[in-house]
């Protein structure tokens, strides 16, 4: 079981992921919160990594988490290209509807935060190795 966490500025997108890659939990919360969220979630599924993505704000949400001195192993996996399969994730799970259906999806944009589709990527790239 793993706790894949896509870093951001503003925002972080986590999800909990078990060994056949099925997502038990996914969320986005506010960067400011990342270390209160993290320790909650290794505590709720005694997780024994974290993997963590190593591009925008990834240095201050390790500096963050390694404040909790937490007993999981820490995790970098490259982000690249992950916030466009998020967003392609996402309409996948999420369909348009109405005329909208008709736009490709590489032109619409979510309405709402895509981190934790992001965060589900990443954990994936992590168990797939």
């Amino acid at each position: 079981m793993i706790l894949a966490v896509d870093p951001g500025r503003e925002k972080c997108g986590l999800a909990v992921l078990d060994d056949c890659a099925k997502v038990l939990e996914k969320r986005v919360c506010a960067a400011a919160k990342i270390a209160d969220e993290v320790s909650s979630l290794i505590q709720k599924y005694n997780i024994p990594t974290l993997v963590l993505g190593d591009s925008t704000g990834s240095r201050s949400v390790k500096k963050s988490i390694s404040r909790l001195e937490l007993s999981a192993n820490l995790v970098f996996v490259p982000e690249k290209n992950s916030s466009w399969e998020a967003r392609k994730r996402y309409f996948k799970e999420n369909p348009p509807r109405g005329l909208w259906r008709f736009i490709p999806s590489s032109l619409l944009v979510p309405p709402v935060p895509i981190d934790d589709f992001a965060a589900v990527i990443l954990g994936e790239r992590y168990l797939k190795g």
